[in-house]
């Protein structure tokens, strides 16, 4: 099934945003421990784990004030036991992190929360029950009728996503809001890399051969697979079932043709878990259902990027998958 970009988007502050080069590590002059300016904490879905986030960035040794900087590659939201607590962390911090289909699930809720809040305010200030000029329909007239496609509003979105929106405050949801769908990481030439030339965070994938500017959102946040299109076997379609084999194959295939590579780190597809290749690496390991947290941690010593995966064992009381991930 290709991605159904008739899903409701959230309205996109920004669809492709560059690390600022201050947060793009550098190396030190030599020293006797190999010590970097900082490193970069690619930390897969959290999905409300904060336990498990804190424990993850315990084992790597995590130090703003030493230059690391953090990254989460969306669904930081959802399911999971403390939704604010991880976004109060994250902010806390100073993180970075792109918007997964999680995030634009409880914004849309929080969205149909505002308006129902709005409208029962207005039927009761008119006094609906009583008041005979109230027209047949109430709610032809109220404000934000044109952004509900459906009567009910958990029809419209998960009842998970209204529960966890209806606990993050305005502060929360105003950062989640100004999230990237795009990540980019332009590395420094001076540094020979494994990466390439861009290091690229999303947070379920991308279409290989079609630019970051032209990459569909609704895709960027749901895609796990990849099919061909009809008549025409070049041109490939996203989807959000598994399908045989993940995007990732068909991006690395892409990239050995090309003389400028770029690397992708993402999250999304729990099903298949870490996911390591030559373009692309997969982090989210489903630590919701009770396995791994995953991170990539990247540091610079002389003159090259090195990375490695770090895990965790999950810190919270997981949930019980409704399809099995295993």
């Amino acid at each position: 099934m290709a991605t159904k970009s008739s899903d409701k988007i959230f309205p996109i502050t920004t669809f492709i945003s560059d690390l600022p080069t201050n947060l793009i590590l550098q190396p030190l002059p030599s020293s006797e421990n190999g010590s970097v300016s900082g490193r970069l904490i690619i930390v897969g879905d959290v999905h409300g784990m904060k336990k498990s986030l804190e424990a993850l960035l315990d084992k790597v040794d995590f130090d703003k004030h030493k230059g690391d900087h953090l990254i989460l590659v969306g669904d930081l939201v959802n399911k999971g036991p403390d939704s604010p607590g991880v976004v109060d962390l994250a902010m806390k911090l100073g993180a970075s992190a792109v918007r997964g289909n999680h995030e634009n699930a409880v914004l849309n809720a929080a969205a149909e929360i505002k308006v129902n809040a709005t409208r029962d305010t207005l039927l009761h200030s008119r006094g609906v029950a009583d008041d005979p000029v109230v027209p047949e329909n109430p709610d032809a007239e109220l404000p934000g009728n044109n952004i509900r496609d459906c009567e009910i509003a958990d029809k419209c979105v998960p009842a998970t996503s209204h529960s966890t929106a209806s606990v993050l405050s305005t502060r929360h949801l105003d950062w989640l809001a100004t999230l990237p769908l795009i990540l980019r990481v332009k590395l420094p030439h001076v540094l020979t890399s494994c990466f390439g030339d861009t290091l690229i965070v999303v947070h379920a994938g991308l279409v290989p051969g079609i630019p970051l500017e032209d990459q569909d959102p609704h895709a960027v946040m749901h895609m796990r697979s990849l099919i061909r299109k009809s008549g025409d076997e070049d041109v490939f379609v996203p989807a959000e079932l598994p399908g045989e084999e993940s995007w990732v194959m068909e991006w690395n295939r892409c990239q050995d043709r090309l003389a400028s590579k770029t690397m992708v780190i993402f999250g999304h597809d729990a099903k298949r878990q870490l996911q390591l290749s030559s373009y692309a690496i997969g982090l989210d390991s489903a630590c919701l259902y009770g396995h791994q947290l995953s991170a990539v941690v990247i540091g610079a010593s002389d003159g090259r990027f090195e990375h490695h995966v770090v895990q965790v064992e999950c810190a919270d009381v997981p949930i019980i998958p409704t399809v099995s991930v295993k």
